[in-house]
């Protein structure tokens, strides 16, 4: 062997030694850099705010991020932007924004959204430079970068009804004219998060900043306002609303009703509500007259009448309903100690079941005058049977022929060991009624006589135990021969249910 060839050997063998060592012996790992475009910015944002960033990994490809808003609690994500909704504290208020990017060196990566923890070891509760995220092993850039945000503090907003629009709003108006009981429902939200609202005020008839703002929790959605509130009665009122968040910022005052419209409050004149569910005159003249006379005149000028048909249509009550039955229609109602409740072929049954059996078990008296259409519907049958107390009503009328029941028929009162009622006597028009059957506990109080036109002696009248609810299915202002039906009315508000 030359001493060349020997000189090249010994080349070779000293290159492959070379190559193996860098086999043995690899370079350590990079972490990778993080970058955000912005290291702050100038203009106040509001509370919803777009970031987004990027990483670089000199040996290697950047496979996720590490981010946090306090410096404390750290997260994992994939994605390279998000919109976040930062929650102020007070009215203005600076955020710092930091995000790490974490390269392909692990052999396990965290979950999306997983919560990072740190090593802390100056105990100060933040992430300090230097101090190591261990389940990340080294992937990490031990230099986050950072971004920081003015927020500016938005004041809440508030609005009538489900939301801001003009919709919502008109389906939560009361009537124009109301009794001594509103309910109101508010939508108050706060474009910084509905967390920071702090408080919901109101005030009856002065919105001036010496008026007396009322206070609400936070998550009031519905109130209620009575004489106890400040509301004037038999006269225009307007109650006024507003929200305030933490950072004492406030929405706009909102008034109701609207600036172009009215709100009126009646007093109650007596003891007795008439509820005029019924599009003939001659039935209203008859009642209102029968109230005007009984008790030698106690109670003329005493009651109130509320007409729950003249403006309701097929497919919305009539305008002098409120939009909440429960509580304002009801809680309308338990201001008066009796209700006579009468209609014509048209019912507002659905009304009736869901506002009557709560106010006769608040201590109110019901008499229901009923008239009923024929064929008479399943849904309304429940309904009757839900609010009075009748079990069933017959499947038709105690005869089709309008003339059955002649002029002269005796309506006779049955003995229910209670106050003695009239007898009473057809004298005019056209009667067809159902056959009705009383609940277990309810005393029949009212049939027709035994007769060719019909079977038995079908009950029209019926009271339950306690004399809170006597239902009728005759027309009383057919039934008056004598005044003996005005004298029916006065015997169960007087005797029966005890009005004064």
């Amino acid at each position: 062997m030359t001493y060349i060839s020997y000189i090249l050997i010994m080349l070779g063998v000293l290159l492959l030694s070379s190559c193996n060592e860098t086999l043995i012996h690899p370079s350590d790992n990079q972490p990778p850099n993080t970058t955000l475009f912005l290291d702050s910015i100038r203009n106040q944002q509001n509370s919803r705010v777009y970031v987004s960033w990027s990483g670089e990994d000199t040996d290697g490809m950047v496979i996720g991020y590490i981010f946090t808003w306090d410096k404390k609690n750290w997260y994992f994500t994939r994605n390279n932007d998000s919109t976040f909704a930062l929650q102020v504290e007070s009215s203005d208020t600076n955020f710092r924004f930091s995000i790490a990017a974490i390269d392909n060196s692990l052999k396990q990566y965290p979950y999306e959204g997983e919560r990072i923890e740190f090593v802390d070891k100056n105990n100060n509760g933040f992430h300090d430079p230097g101090e190591d995220f261990p389940q990340l092993h080294g992937a990490v850039d031990p230099t986050p970068a950072n971004l920081f945000f003015p927020i500016k503090n938005s004041a809440p907003i508030i609005a009538w009804g489900n939301d801001t629009t003009a919709k919502s709003s008109l389906s939560v108006a009361l009537p124009d004219t109301t009794f001594a009981f509103a309910t109101f429902k508010i939508f108050v939200t706060d474009p910084d998060g509905d967390a920071t609202i702090e408080s919901i005020e109101w005030s009856m008839n002065d919105s001036s900043q010496n008026a007396n703002w009322k206070t609400l929790p936070k998550n009031t959605r519905l109130f209620n306002v009575t004489i106890k509130d400040g509301l004037l009665l038999n006269a225009n009122n307007a109650i006024y609303i507003r929200a305030k968040d933490i950072g004492k910022l406030s929405s706009k005052v909102l008034r109701y009703p609207s600036t172009n419209k009215t709100w009126y409050v009646r007093a109650a004149k007596g003891p007795i509500l008439l509820i005029k569910d019924c599009a003939n005159k001659d039935i209203d003249n008859f009642y209102s007259r029968a109230l005007s006379l009984i008790g030698s005149n106690t109670f003329d000028g005493r009651f109130d009448v509320l007409d729950i048909n003249t403006t309701r249509t097929a497919d919305a009550p009539a305008k002098t309903i409120p939009p909440f039955i429960n509580p304002m229609f009801i809680e309308s109602l338990n201001l008066y100690s009796a209700i006579v409740w009468y209609t014509d072929k048209s019912p507002s049954m659905t009304l009736a079941q869901q506002s009557l059996t709560p106010y006769t078990r608040s201590g109110g008296k019901v008499l229901f005058i009923a008239d009923l259409p024929a064929p008479l519907s399943e849904d309304m049958r429940t309904e009757i049977r839900d609010f009075s107390p009748i079990d069933s009503i017959g499947s038709s009328e105690v005869s089709s022929d309008p003339l059955a029941i002649r002029n002269g028929t005796e309506f006779i009162a049955l003995e229910h060991g209670g106050t003695i009622y009239p007898n009473l006597i057809k004298e005019r028009g056209s009667v067809l009624v159902y056959p009705l059957y009383p609940k277990a506990n309810a005393k029949p109080v009212y049939a027709l006589p035994v007769g060719t036109k019909w079977q038995g002696t079908p009950i029209l009248g019926v009271q339950d135990d306690e004399s809170t609810m006597i239902f009728l299915h005759m027309p009383l202002h057919l039934l008056n021969t004598n005044d003996q039906a005005i004298k029916l009315i006065e015997r169960i508000m007087l005797d029966e249910f005890k009005i004064r």
